[in-house]
């Protein structure tokens, strides 16, 4: 080993053996949990906001970034129907983030028992609904993660961790490394210091503890605090409505940008269009009154149209992939509606 790896390792050796600041974990925890609350209070008051926000972002991708398509986009749709075909095409993820945020409320027993009553009828209704119209594979996957969010949940209520108390804080204080936490720290100090009150020798102090200089405290009373201070930590990270709604706010922006990325949403149903008598090709009739605009799909030029132009419109209906294909699909598949515009090279 040469030198440089000697003096290597001894910095390495020095860092893991340095404690990290002591920082109050309570005071964190409510500040923590007061940014997830204000955070989920905006969301919701500025809905409006935030749709125009989706709307653009989504119209802007679909059209490829081109600004003069999407003037033309949006000049033929009124905000109120770009908002509900927004809300139509991203309403299986927006209902994936809710099932998701709630399903630990169906197992876990320190919740209020209406919240897990509303919880569990929001999980069965929305996983109703999906099993209706979702992918197959998503509502698979869903039972997935229901199971193991289950398992989870009732693993950590049936082994739930037991207070200390004045023999068991003992364990704890034989650790050298002191907690994070400032007032665990303190504790933490002030026991191990009964401890070698005790029995001399049996814990040397560390640095840290020589900063503190604190005198000892009986055991029992450290692991009542100890207990205590436990619980103030605790408290904000969970049991909080506003803790699963953050989460599901989370999730669901983390779903559309993903979509957003691969699948541009649709703004119009797709079409097999004839104009003018012309052969029909596949793509989007967007009108206001009689005049608009026909963007043909894949996205290419635009051109604007009246009433009397088109000659024909007929609805496609893709045929659906097989991973594509919802439950009740597979139990009882439909009959095609319109067109197969793949097969005309829609796509």
């Amino acid at each position: 080993m040469t030198k440089d790896d000697a003096s290597a390792k001894a910095r390495a050796l020095g860092a893991q053996s340095r404690p990290r600041p002591a920082r109050d974990l309570a005071a964190e925890a409510q500040e923590h949990a007061g940014v997830r609350a204000a955070f989920v209070k905006n969301t919701l008051t500025k809905l409006p906001l935030i749709g125009v926000l989706v709307i653009t972002i989504n119209l802007f991708v679909q059209v490829r970034g081109d600004v003069g398509l999407a003037v033309a986009v949006a000049q033929n749709l009124t905000f109120g129907g770009l908002l509900v075909v927004v809300l139509l095409n991203l309403a299986i993820y927006i209902m994936v983030g809710i099932m998701v945020a709630a399903m630990p409320l169906v197992f876990d027993s320190d919740y209020n028992f209406w919240t897990r009553v509303v919880g569990t009828a929001m999980v069965v209704l929305l996983g109703a609904v999906i099993f209706c119209t979702a992918p197959w594979v998503l509502l698979a996957g869903l039972v997935v993660v229901f199971i193991v969010i289950g398992i989870t949940v009732m693993h950590r209520y049936r082994t739930p961790e037991e207070p200390l108390t004045a023999e068991s804080i003992k364990t704890v204080l034989q650790h050298a490394k002191p907690p994070t936490d400032s007032v665990l720290r303190t504790l933490w100090a002030q026991g191990r210091a009964m401890l070698r009150l005790i029995s001399p020798g049996s814990v040397p102090p560390t640095p840290v503890e020589q900063a503190i200089q604190t005198e000892p405290k009986p055991f029992a009373a450290v692991a009542d605090e100890w207990n205590a201070r436990t619980v103030a930590i605790n408290d904000p990270r969970s049991k909080s409505i506003t803790r699963l709604a953050f989460v599901g706010i989370i999730g669901f922006v983390t779903l559309f940008g993903i979509t957003i990325l691969t699948q541009p949403i649709r703004f119009a149903p797709l079409e097999l269009v004839s104009i003018d008598g012309a052969p029909a090709q596949p793509g989007f009739v967007l009108m206001q009154g009689s005049n608009g605009v026909f963007v043909p799909d894949p996205w290419g030029t635009a051109q604007f149209v009246s009433t009397d132009d088109v000659t024909s419109r007929e609805l496609c209906d893709d045929t659906p992939q097989w991973w594509s294909v919802s439950v009740l699909d597979t139990l009882s598949p439909g009959e095609m509606s319109g067109p197969d515009c793949t097969v005309l090279g829609a796509r």
